[in-house]
């Protein structure tokens, strides 16, 4: 198998030595997704979870749809938000986006982000055949 670099210019800008996601046989990995400004890299909504959030896993439907697959085959998720106490406001979007059948989902509270940014999100899913 040889691995595939996806990119979408739909969704942020790597801004280090990583891609956007990477596609491996039926699989994609998709790195961190931030609520960033797709001309200036600025924070998108400072301080607001639930707009970040959305526009996260917003830029991640377009980078699976860049790999050929879609949210409704994600298997997995992991979260990084900087503070637990907002959950419900990250739960609350999210629950949109994966109404049926929701991936697997690990949460983590991060000490430090850039400042404004609230969330970003990393996923696993699968190119159904």
């Amino acid at each position: 198998m040889k691995k595939e670099i996806i990119r979408t210019d739909k969704a942020p800008k790597p801004s280090g030595s990583y891609s956007q996601a990477v596609k491996l046989g039926d699989m994609v990995y998709v790195a961190g997704t931030c609520p960033f400004d797709l001309v200036t890299g600025e924070v998108l909504f400072p301080g607001d979870m639930a707009r970040q959030t959305q526009i996260v896993l917003e830029y991640m439907a377009q980078i699976l749809i860049a790999a050929g697959t879609s949210m409704e085959h994600v298997v997995k998720v992991t979260s990084f938000i900087d503070e637990l106490n907002d959950f419900a406001a990250y739960n609350d979007v999210y629950a949109q986006f994966f109404q049926a059948d929701p991936p697997a989902r690990s949460t983590v509270e991060i000490v430090k982000f850039p400042p404004g940014m609230r969330v970003e999100i990393e996923c696993i899913a699968y190119i159904p055949s």
